[in-house]
């Protein structure tokens, strides 16, 4: 099991960083070779699936809200936003769990990511942790825009 946690300050109202974070169609727009296919807005029990691949080259990431509250107000001192989703495919499993937190210029996203990649040896787990570290971070910079 690999984890990894990404931090980005943004310059950016909190309730209007949660609503982009939130928003499955951003994702799709901003991380390479991946395509989130969803009906209806973010809620709990909302269940997507992430393509990720190019052509016969690809594999699905079923996904599952399990925890979605907005922040309470923009406002340091405000109680942020978080949001849970699981994931449960075959490829690739584990947690992504993210909070929007008010601050005095903007807003603070943390993302922690726990991956499980079951046909992949465990001492390899720095390795993918380290290489989703890079891809989260760039891709939450892309989201995030």
């Amino acid at each position: 099991m690999a984890q990894f946690t990404v931090v980005r300050d943004v310059r950016a109202p909190a309730g209007a960083v949660f609503a982009r974070l939130v928003d499955w169609d951003a994702h799709s727009a901003a991380i390479p070779l991946t395509r989130l296919h969803h009906t209806g807005e973010a809620a709990v029990g909302q269940r997507f699936v992430a393509r990720t691949g190019w052509g016969r080259l690809a594999f699905d990431d079923p996904m599952e809200v399990r925890l979605l509250r907005p922040p309470a107000g923009d406002g340091v001192g405000d109680v942020g936003g978080v949001v849970e989703v699981a994931k449960a495919g075959r490829v690739i499993a584990g947690r992504v769990r993210w909070t929007v937190t008010p601050t005095q210029s903007g807003s603070r996203v943390e993302w922690s990511q726990t991956l499980v990649v079951p046909w992949l040896p465990k001492f390899l787990d720095p390795l993918v942790g380290g290489v989703g570290r890079l891809a989260y971070t760039a891709g939450l910079r892309r989201i995030l825009r």
